[in-house]
């Protein structure tokens, strides 16, 4: 059972790397800072994406730093998902669909006593994601002559953070801070061809590139109640303040001939600005919930998060987007997590709900729902105390817009989480 699991996990990756080569193709990841990424771990997304009061020994709650101080061995926590979407225009009526692999986030958390709750986290995940190319075709009715006018829309980018956090407890007290480094890139071109029965004309390419990047800091807190000797209640909160990053910007226009690969081939440099020096304000956001639990046996939980996109600024310009928010609930349940016999008992099983407004704001407020799945497939045998290696997958169902929405999208993701604290990352003893 144990080896069929590791083959599994195996060809899952195997496949994300293939198919990342596939083209993705958002339009709505042309506002703000892209398509956001989901900012919980593979456990979390399960359960509807509730991580404010979570936290266990097993896995890397980045989304609230308070929890790495109940990390008791080293742990390696991987994500992958494949997301697949499909697009719903009203006018004029069309249907396009797109599937983008993505590496979710790779962490490591160390304890630093195992007799304190006190616990480190490096780690690296990509934030947000721009990737699309819109056609347009129209009459040019200017001037004297009646030209058509083909133009193509492309944008490329996105944002990642690379960060260390720790988090340590007193009693039933945990506090935690994150510190990263968020950098990304933002590559808008549009490239018009007038069409001619009897002139030929160059092709024009207007190309924006603006790379940023700054300090990014969140914190958290959490509190656990006992309730009784095996149920517990938590309590957490996150947050993080508006803050000010560095940009610098290239803008771009010139005439071009195609190759035979589609991409463009200078003839002439109409204009050329480099170094245009800019500032990004990243909005604030905050979090809280609550969790109650019995360990080893089933927990419930749910969560409120907010983003203060409406503070958000791009080289002085707002953008379509606007304030969002979201309700997180979701649960788990484990049978019996120390039959050794029946290996099904031992899987953790889990499901939750979310429900919220998007941060793009082009034709109104676009609300967003999702139902998640998820189940947690332990690799060893329970006789393995120190040693645990889980498949997490989550399963993810939801829509984005209403018929009022431009663009509709309804989208599935299958999400693939290792979490694994081997032989490798123990010290051993030699008697």
């Amino acid at each position: 059972m144990y080896k069929k699991f590791r083959l599994l996990a195996f060809i899952f990756l195997s496949g994300v790397a293939v198919a990342s080569g596939q083209t993705e193709n958002s339009p709505y990841s042309r506002y703000g800072l892209g398509d956001q990424m989901r900012t919980q771990n593979i456990i979390n997304r399960g359960m509807g994406g509730f991580s404010a009061a979570y936290g266990d020994y097993q896995s890397v709650n980045f989304t609230n730093p308070a929890s790495y101080g109940r990390i008791k061995a080293t742990v390696l926590d991987i994500g992958v998902e494949v997301n697949t979407s499909t697009m719903r225009a009203l006018n004029p009526p069309r249907k396009f669909s797109s599937a983008s692999p993505n590496i979710s986030y790779v962490t490591v958390g160390i304890p630093l006593s195992r007799k304190r709750d006190w616990g480190v986290v490096v780690g690296l995940r990509p934030m947000s994601r721009i990737s699309y190319q819109l056609e347009r075709n129209e009459r040019n009715t200017s001037g004297t002559l009646n030209d058509s006018i083909n133009s193509i829309f492309r944008g490329e980018g996105g944002t990642q953070q690379v960060f260390i956090g720790m988090g340590f407890g007193v009693k039933n007290l945990r506090l935690g801070i994150n510190a990263g480094y968020l950098f990304g890139s933002k590559d808008y071109s549009t490239r018009t061809t007038f069409i001619n029965d009897s002139v030929l004309y160059y092709r024009s390419l207007h190309g924006t590139t603006t790379n940023f990047g700054g300090l990014l800091l969140n914190g958290g807190l959490q509190y656990t109640i006992k309730l009784n000797k095996d149920t517990r209640l938590h309590a957490g909160a996150f947050g993080s303040l508006k803050q000010t990053m560095k940009g610098n910007r290239t803008i771009l226009r010139e005439t071009f001939v195609p190759t035979a690969e589609d991409e463009p081939q200078r003839v002439d440099s109409v204009s050329t600005q480099k170094d245009i020096r800019g500032d990004m304000i990243y909005p604030a956001s905050y979090g809280f919930g609550l969790m109650l639990d019995r360990e080893s046996k089933w927990m419930i939980g749910a969560d409120f998060t907010q983003t203060n996109w409406n503070d958000y600024r791009f080289f002085g310009e707002k953008d379509f987007v606007q304030n969002s928010w979201k309700v997180h609930v979701g649960g788990q349940i484990i049978p019996n997590a120390l039959n050794g016999k029946n290996y099904w008992n031992r899987v953790a099983y889990r499901a939750g709900f979310n429900y919220g407004t998007d941060y793009v704001n082009v034709d109104g407020d676009m609300p967003t729902y999702a139902v998640t799945f998820g189940m947690g497939l332990p690799m060893r045998p329970p006789a393995y105390t120190k040693q645990f290696a889980v498949i997490n997958l989550g399963l993810e169902y939801g829509r984005r817009g209403d018929k009022n929405s431009t663009v509709r999208e309804s989208f599935f993701a299958i999400s693939l989480g290792l979490n694994l604290s081997d032989i490798w990352f123990q010290k051993r003893k030699y008697y």
